[in-house]
């Protein structure tokens, strides 16, 4: 057979409230989310490994309080003043990016104060807590280390499955179930390599012209297509 080149279109991952799957693993992060606005702090912080889940919690919470979420580059980039404007509610993702970025730590340091200040609230999403994420001005450092933080842990047995199923949905790919547990059975057990190996699997069989199947995910869980 004669091999496709497959097409690389893009595809929205489903965010919405229905696809995030609550198992012991995530519960207490969720559990934080749905507690809000009746929070102990201004603020919360969400760490875990890429992929496990913090963006779509953002996205929940956003939902939630009307609130905006900041880039790191805005942080970066931008001057306080606009940071400041509109909702009382923000969010940054992968916060710790701006570790020892001198400029973006400073306006980290006075956003956290004035959401303190004004009642607002603070969402942070970051890979691992606050004592090893290496941020540099000690302000910024002691007055996030007040704040709660919940850990998104490594997929369990639920999770792990319903994350594979929910990769080949978002891609509007439909498999058989032995397919599913086969490879929960093989694949690492964190999201990223899930995504990954999911992403090769859809690639394979559009290349190959064929159904994703156990043989072909034996293939590709044995050598690098």
């Amino acid at each position: 057979m004669t091999r496709q080149l497959p097409l690389m279109l893009p595809h929205d991952a489903a965010m919405g409230a229905d696809d995030f799957l609550v198992t012991p693993c995530n519960r207490e992060a969720a559990t934080w989310i749905d507690k809000w606005p009746e929070w102990p702090a201004h603020g919360l912080i969400v760490t875990g490994l890429p992929g496990s889940g913090k963006t779509h919690l953002l996205t929940l919470w956003l939902e939630r309080s009307k609130g905006k979420l900041i880039a790191v580059q805005d942080l970066i980039e931008k001057d306080l003043s606009s940071l400041l404007d509109g909702p009382r509610a923000i969010a940054i993702d992968n916060v710790g990016a701006v570790a020892k970025n001198a400029a973006a730590e400073e306006n980290l340091f006075h956003l956290f104060n004035h959401l303190k200040e004004s009642k607002g609230s603070l969402l942070l999403a970051m890979a691992s807590g606050v004592g090893q994420t290496g941020f540099a001005l000690p302000d910024l450092r002691s007055r996030l280390l007040t704040l709660p933080s919940t850990a998104l842990l490594s997929p369990d047995d639920e999770l792990l499955s319903a994350l594979i199923v929910k990769q080949f949905s978002d891609r509007q790919v439909a498999v058989d179930g032995t397919v599913v547990s086969y490879i929960a059975t093989r694949v690492a057990r964190d999201a990223a390599s899930i995504r990954s190996l999911v992403e090769r699997l859809d690639l394979a069989a559009l290349a190959e012209g064929c159904k994703i199947t156990i043989s072909l995910a034996r293939k590709l869980l044995e050598s690098r297509w």
